[in-house]
């Protein structure tokens, strides 16, 4: 069995901003010389998140409005409050990102196992891997495990 593991850093400039990642999974899986396996993608930030969907503007719009709505920005979030706050505490990067936090929960997309068949990752015709940016943008590190034969 063969197993490689790639990371790819990206940054999509604005909150819910996308990256179409596509490429780079392609990437992967043929530098790892697996022709049938599995490709693991995994973002390794908790207010990021990746998205096998369309790419397509109206999509990437849609939700945009719909991260608006479900998670708006002016509401009380707990992990903004400094003065109850007592976890996971870093004085040089703690920002108010709650909001970002719980639309990844919301999204649920830290990983993708995605099959690999005659050296392909097997997407449909219109899935793409989207990393989707709710927080402030930054870079993002996604790793991909390929592993098979």
């Amino acid at each position: 069995m063969r197993s490689a593991t790639t990371t790819i850093r990206l940054n999509a400039g604005k909150r819910f901003g996308v990256v179409d990642c596509t490429d780079e999974l392609r990437r992967a899986v043929k530098d790892a010389g697996v022709t049938n396996g599995c490709a693991v993608a995994y973002c390794t930030h908790t207010t990021a998140a990746l998205v096998v969907n369309e790419w397509e503007d109206g999509v990437h719009e849609d939700l945009k409005t719909r991260l608006e709505a479900i998670v708006p920005p002016d509401i009380y979030y707990a992990h903004d409050d400094m003065d109850r706050r007592t976890q996971n505490i870093e004085d040089e990067h703690e920002r108010p990102n709650g909001r970002a936090h719980i639309a990844q929960m919301l999204l649920g997309a830290t990983s993708h196992a995605i099959p690999v068949s005659d050296g392909e990752p097997l997407l449909g015709r219109w899935q793409r891997l989207i990393l989707v940016e709710l927080d402030d943008p930054r870079d993002r590190d996604v790793l991909f495990h390929v592993f098979g034969e």
